[in-house]
């Protein structure tokens, strides 16, 4: 049947509810730069509970665990009767149990049924079965793919000019496929539809005949049926509005839809129900919250046993780490080593809102503002050797020289592969020359705002600051940038490194920061280096700046730090309690083996972000969990500083903690499944296996060691070492992260006084 054209009165009557189902999706970035993103992100703006309750319609799984989950923690001891009873304080249930762990373990064992939103496809499925909703996944992830490829197909798609919808509208015109599976008349009814997204859209509602009440839910469940392609097309709006990417994928599902119509026109667009462990119930909320807040508790207490004010002098090492968890072993590490180490915490972008290789190196909600490029090194080997890539590329790439190239390179990369799978360590890249062309005044302004932001008083800077960024290490592996440093924007933290020590050792910056009050003592050094997390080693890109005795005392408690760590790591991989040597050799292995699925943990476990002075926590075992940034409130009157940390660093911090929380609580559909099955797509995305949806969020082997979680999903804890004022105020004057904080989307606690408690923010 011919569709109408669609009235501007339709298109007004069904915008609200486009727009809406469209802002639930959150941007998926690409491989190259996989920022870690809330996948959440466009339901923050209502309470968590209400949010799992929508979830639990339109994603077909409420954001928790399953109750068996939860019984567990309440046999570790995890979940203790305060606990629940804390869970339970101000709640709609009005009881208290006289014994909250018997009583909650009871209730988390009552069946409980599911409310769903079912898609045409999946409502042929439950009546008739046939496995359409799949194929309806198949059929949108084959254009898509095709649509956004970035040069891994060899023949481009010929519409990638015109907008997604259009460009789909134009190829399925010609593909069989769907009336070969089964749905009549395909290609006709792709070829009346209209010519943009929007009237399709409108048009489909009015087909499917959805009611006004529930068109906001129905289009977010066709949105999550295609939940990867869905949140890459977020991601391409991101880049400019005139993109429609996102209302292109969803005229495209709806259009399947419409077109399924034909093999039974029975459908209706209403709620169904099925008893399952995966729907939202009180008794699993409760225990979430029980769970959250016996970890709460166990770190305020923790806090309450921390270090005191240590008086003010000067170290001969002060070392500046970014907030990442695993840094916090590292810091620990190197402390260890003399009393004259000094460690401090900020974002690993030091400040510096960069753009290197037309990548962006600073977290995604900053524009980068100035430009750092690699000094060229014009020679002819230089550019033959960019030759030699170019072509050898392309002869890759190339279907017809694909063959040539084996029998070419065949050799060589024999040779390479067999050196990789003996474990050769890989050969280190050449550091290359930096430059930029960027205003004194301006490289004065960088400067100072790091070192404010930084809490670093410049008077009682050490002889030697080391700046140390940090990246992974690893092959054969597309989420490798998952590894990487969140504030640098899924980059490693080497270029941010190199460039604001460069900028602090400049002799014109100082002079301007002298001109502003701001005096670095004339000995101070400061080294850019890197950690790779993966190995624990830290590797120095100027030491030469030193004089040789500095650098040999530097190099020393570096490698002894990275023994420290290593052991502290290797508890958890499955390494033992090897020799030092013998664990070196095979962490090293483990970060060149092609096969390996658990290189590093990354970011496993992050479940708190404590802004405070390092004495605060200097002595405690945080475990890897904690996000620390330094923060020094008696330097911060006016509250400029915690602001900027609760604005950006614990932003980021909420978005990687609720992307771990989401891809362990949901892996199947915030996360990426098996990563043993991963095909890349495109160069910017993975397949599970051949086909289905783009997958987001980590793999299983990311947050599982194949026989127990060893991410426990938390939402983030946030402890700020300022007066409970002064956070209100910041928190009343930024409505977003107040959102977070009213919401239940993360935790937010004044440490008090001495480390004498923590105190809740009122929401």
């Amino acid at each position: 049947m011919p569709h109408a054209l669609v009235s501007t009165e339709e298109q007004v009557r069904w915008e609200a509810a486009i727009e809406e189902a469209c802002r639930r999706v959150p941007p998926l970035w690409p491989l190259q730069n996989f920022v870690a993103v809330n996948p959440f992100l466009g339901l923050s703006d209502r309470p968590f509970e209400e949010a799992a309750r929508l979830l639990g319609r339109t994603a077909h799984r409420a954001p928790l665990m399953d109750g068996a989950y939860y019984q567990q923690q309440i046999r570790k001891g995890l979940i203790a009767s305060q606990d629940v009873r804390a869970a339970l304080a101000g709640r709609r249930w009005g009881i208290d149990p006289t014994d909250p762990q018997l009583w909650l373990w009871d209730q988390l064992q009552h069946d409980v049924r599911e409310e769903r939103l079912l898609t045409v496809a999946e409502w042929l499925d439950e009546m008739r079965g046939g496995g359409w909703a799949a194929f309806v996944v198949d059929e949108i992830s084959k254009w898509c793919s095709s649509y956004y490829d970035r040069g891994q197909g060899f023949w481009s798609m010929p519409w990638k000019h015109l907008p997604l919808y259009q460009a789909w509208k134009h190829a399925a015109e010609l593909d069989a496929n769907p009336e070969v599976f089964g749905i009549a008349g395909f290609r006709q009814h792709v070829r009346a539809l209209p010519d943009t997204a929007d009237e399709a859209i409108a048009g489909a509602l009015e087909r499917l005949a959805v009611p006004a009440a529930a068109a906001r839910d129905f289009l977010h469940r066709e949105l999550m049926s295609v939940f990867g392609w869905s949140a890459y097309a977020a991601f391409q709006d991101r880049q400019g509005p005139e993109h429609q990417a996102l209302r292109g994928v969803l005229a495209i599902r709806l259009a399947y839809d419409t077109a399924l119509l034909a093999v039974d026109s029975g459908w209706r667009c209403e709620i169904t129900q099925r008893a399952t462990d995966g729907a939202f119930s009180e008794a699993k909320y409760l225990a979430q919250l029980a769970l959250e807040h016996g970890f709460r508790r166990r770190l305020s207490e923790q806090l309450r046993q921390g270090g005191r004010r240590p008086a003010a002098r000067r170290k001969a090492l002060q070392a500046v780490f970014c907030i990442d968890v695993r840094s916090e072993v590292y810091r620990r590490a190197l402390e260890a080593e003399s009393e004259e180490i000094e460690t401090a915490g900020f974002a690993g972008f030091f400040g510096m809102p960069v753009e290197f290789a037309d990548s962006a190196r600073c977290p995604v909600l900053i524009e980068p503002k100035h430009r750092v490029q690699a000094a060229e090194k014009n020679t002819p080997a230089g550019r033959w050797a960019r030759m030699g890539a170019s072509i050898w590329k392309g002869m890759r790439h190339s279907p017809s020289a694909s063959y040539s190239a084996i029998e070419v390179g065949g050799a060589w990369f024999g040779g390479h592969l067999m050196a990789r799978l003996w474990g050769a360590p890989k050969k280190r890249a050449e550091v290359e020359d930096l430059r930029w062309e960027i205003p004194l005044a301006e490289r004065v302004d960088l400067v100072a705002g790091a070192l404010r932001n930084m809490s670093l008083e410049a008077s009682r800077l050490a002889p030697v600051v080391l700046l140390c960024g940090h990246g992974s290490s690893t092959e054969n592996n597309p989420y490798g940038s998952s590894l990487d440093c969140g504030a640098c924007g899924g980059h490693k933290g080497d270029i941010n490194a190199r460039f604001a020590a460069a900028l602090m050792n400049d002799a014109e910056v100082r002079q301007g920061l002298r001109k502003r009050g701001i005096v670095i003592p004339a000995d101070t050094v400061f080294v850019a280096a890197m950690h790779i997390t993966t190995t624990d080693e830290v590797v120095l890109f100027d030491g030469e700046r030193l004089p040789g005795e500095q650098r040999v005392q530097l190099e020393n408690w570096l490698q002894s730090a990275t023994r420290r760590a290593r052991k502290e790591r290797s508890r958890t991989l499955p390494c033992g309690t090897a020799p030092d040597d013998e664990l070196k050799r095979e962490i090293l292995r483990r970060s060149s083996d092609w096969s390996e699925v658990r290189p590093e943990w990354g970011l496993a476990g992050n479940a708190a972000f404590i802004a405070a002075p390092r004495w605060r926590t200097r002595n405690l075992d945080l475990g890897g969990r904690v996000f620390l940034h330094e923060y020094d409130p008696d330097a911060d009157k006016d509250g400029s500083v915690l602001e900027l940390i609760l604005t950006a660093p614990v932003v980021v911090a909420s978005w990687i903690n609720l992307q771990y929380y989401g891809s362990t609580v949901n892996n199947a559909l915030f996360g990426s499944g098996n990563k043993v099955l991963h095909n890349v797509v495109g160069t910017f995305g993975v397949w599970e296996g051949n086909g289905g949806d783009l997958r987001t969020g980590l793999p299983l082997q990311s947050l599982h060691d194949g026989e127990k979680w060893v991410h426990e999903p938390l939402r983030l804890q946030v402890f700020l070492d300022a007066p409970q004022e002064r956070i209100d105020k910041v928190l009343r004057a930024n409505p977003e992260i107040r959102a977070l904080v009213k919401n239940e989307w993360i935790h937010v606690m004044a440490i008090g006084e001495n480390n004498r408690g923590c105190v809740t923010i009122p929401k």
